[in-house]
């Protein structure tokens, strides 16, 4: 798998949101939902992380290196104003380097 940046991801555990960071594949997308209420946001960003990558639905995440952790989500998305993991599918086909984690985000 190729990379052309680092991500950081603020995991929630119970004492609050730790950051990681991992190389990244970051491809910004544009998608919109039509539904009978009209067009909706979809999500805005397409991510390749490791296979290793500890992250889950609802975590945040955003471009870039950060270490700084936070104790309530209020906090990170004032400070960091990250994007929320929509999706998190693990890609176990190919040779071993090829394997990674896709997840969307809004």
């Amino acid at each position: 798998m190729r990379y052309n940046g680092i991500a950081t991801v603020w995991h929630k555990t119970s004492e609050g949101y730790t950051s990681a960071q991992y190389p990244c594949w970051w491809q910004d997308i544009e998608a919109v939902n039509i539904n009978k209420a009209g067009l909706t946001n979809a999500d805005t960003a397409l991510v390749h992380l490791p296979l290793e990558a500890v992250i889950e639905k609802n975590d945040y995440i955003k471009r870039g290196q950060f270490t700084e952790e936070y104790t309530s989500s209020s906090e990170l998305l004032k400070a960091q104003k990250p994007l929320k993991v929509s999706t998190v599918s693990c890609k176990f086909y190919g040779s071993a380097h090829m394997r990674h984690t896709e997840i969307t985000a809004k």
